[in-house]
């Protein structure tokens, strides 16, 4: 198994990941560092300190000047990729010491599911130079039993911690999409459960998504710090599917269901006004009746 782990100048960050990959009460794994563009000497230093402990199963990737994206980057690390399962482990993020342990066992369980995503809890914190202050938490837990198309069609309910995917996968659907600057685990995510079953793991969280909704630069999540990338990412990734779609059936349809809705919104957006003013009115005559005596 890999564990690609993204990286850029968070090397507070960064320790946090390594421990928590070298915490793991599963030993049989490969970590692939992804340097996107950061300065080498901090990772490098890092790893030098724990090289003992990853005993030759960790490689450092530094791309001078960055990659281009987070895909790009992910694309990178999984290419190198050894054994049957993939995973991406951003540098901010964590798991429980049996994640691997439990995820690998669910797969191993149901040959025919193409990858497995954990119960996952959102970990709001703040950093503070070296020092990481958690300020609460919160579950992220999609609906049902399994990743379904219809949950992902709104939004994406599975992030790159939670999910461990079979390598054999991406040579069968394809790679990250690099163009896409965010976004691209949603889009990956989109291809992954039109090609196969995907599994929801556990009933307790074993995975954490770490936030940082007030943090600038380099220690904000992409999220926060990209929001108006990801707006206009997510509507290219839905463009493209919409004109895939007109090509195979027209527009009509399409046509039809968005003045649809939009009447229908409207027609109902009416009716709570009215029934909203009416009740005002009601309120106003009730408390001008005079009372008899």
């Amino acid at each position: 198994m890999s564990i690609v782990i993204r990286t850029k100048d968070r090397p507070q960050l960064l320790r946090r990941t390594l421990d928590d990959v070298l915490a793991q009460t599963s030993s049989d794994w490969h970590v692939v560092i992804v340097n996107d563009g950061g300065a080498p000497a901090p990772v490098d230093a890092l790893v030098a300190e724990r090289e003992e402990r990853f005993d030759g199963r960790l490689e450092v990737l530094h791309v001078e000047g960055g990659t281009g994206s987070m895909e790009a980057a992910a694309n990178l690390g999984a290419q190198r990729s050894r054994g049957e399962f993939v995973i991406v482990h951003d540098d901010d993020d964590t798991w429980a010491p049996d994640f691997l342990e439990i995820m690998v066992g669910a797969l191993d369980a149901d040959p025919e599911a193409v990858a497995g995503a954990a119960r996952t809890e959102i970990v709001f914190e703040r950093l503070d130079g070296d020092r990481v202050t958690e300020l609460g938490r919160t579950p992220f837990v999609p609906p049902g039993e399994i990743v379904t198309m219809y949950d992902l069609l709104q939004t994406n309910r599975v992030v790159p911690i939670a999910l461990l995917v079979r390598r054999s996968v991406y040579d069968e659907i394809g790679w990250y999409d690099p163009a896409l600057k965010a976004v691209g685990d949603w889009e990956f995510n989109l291809r992954l459960v039109r090609h196969g079953r995907v599994l929801f793991v556990g009933e307790e969280p074993i995975a954490f998504w770490h936030q940082r909704p007030h943090a600038t630069g380099a220690h904000s999540n992409s999220v926060f710090g990209e929001s108006l990338d990801h707006m206009q990412f997510d509507r290219m990734v839905r463009d493209r599917a919409l004109q895939d779609y007109i090509e195979r059936n027209g527009i009509g349809g399409l046509l039809y269901l968005s003045k649809y809705i939009e009447e229908t919104v409207r027609h109902y957006s009416l009716q709570q006004t009215v029934r909203r003013a009416l009740s005002r009115v009601g309120d106003k005559l009730r408390i001008r009746r005079p009372r008899r005596r």
